[in-house]
């Protein structure tokens, strides 16, 4: 298997299927996307291994290294050690779960400069246990998520029977477990929600645990929240 995939134009991801989380084989996802200077945005770091280093810089300099939730920080330091010229864009609050962490820049109410012209940002609010902020490519119509919502597809055996219970077999959605422990103001996550697909032409979601949802993206999104009014 590639180390890499190609998304969109100059958009890649690294799916690394075989990581688990509390035994529950869900994968997660490595992002690539290039800024207007030529140079890459490494978005959502997972376990990086000789392979996928190799193959990244085959693309170009790693520029920045982006943590885009408070949940998707484990693997930050190594993509650091790998990428030691990078700076680090990061989300509020990142330094209580990483304190050795070097950030550079956080979020903030504007998007950071290196994105001008390639990248736009939304924070999705009411959801300050996540502050999840996402990152549409407007060029290809991409969304590069986090956990605004699962796209698990074809689990088996526990793995299948956890994600039964959770709502999150099958389907592009919000998981039950992320509605009860993350959304503390549905209403205000909502209308972020809203805001993002109101305004941005989404065609392609490329979310952490799951399949790439290469079509539809801006009708999805609204229907995976619209539990909240989005």
């Amino acid at each position: 298997m590639e180390p890499l995939t190609a998304v969109a134009e100059g958009v890649w991801s690294i799916h690394h299927r075989e990581f688990s989380v509390g035994g529950l084989a869900i994968g997660t996802r490595s992002n690539l996307f290039r800024l207007a200077d030529g140079t890459l945005a490494l978005h959502a770091p997972g376990p990086l291994d000789a392979s996928h280093r190799a193959a990244i810089l085959k693309l170009g300099d790693v520029s920045t290294i982006v943590v885009p939730n408070l949940l998707h920080h484990l693997h930050v330091g190594s993509a650091e050690a790998a990428f030691p010229e990078a700076r680090v864009l990061a989300v509020p609050g990142i330094e209580a779960k990483q304190p050795t962490l070097r950030v550079h820049e956080t979020f903030g109410p504007t998007p950071p400069a290196s994105f001008a012209g390639v990248a736009k940002v939304l924070r999705l609010d009411g959801c300050p246990k996540l502050e999840e902020h996402v990152i549409f490519l407007p060029a290809s119509g991409t969304l590069l998520a986090v956990d605004l919502a699962f796209n698990l597809r074809g689990m088996t055996g526990f793995t299948r029977f956890a994600m039964w219970l959770n709502d999150a077999n099958d389907r592009f959605g919000m998981t039950r477990m992320g509605k009860s422990q993350y959304v503390q103001d549905a209403a205000a996550a909502g209308r972020s929600v809203a805001r993002m697909v109101d305004a941005w032409d989404i065609e392609r979601v490329v979310v952490a645990h799951g399949e790439v949802l290469e079509t539809g993206g801006r009708e999805a999104v609204r229907a995976a929240w619209a539990f909240a009014g989005g």
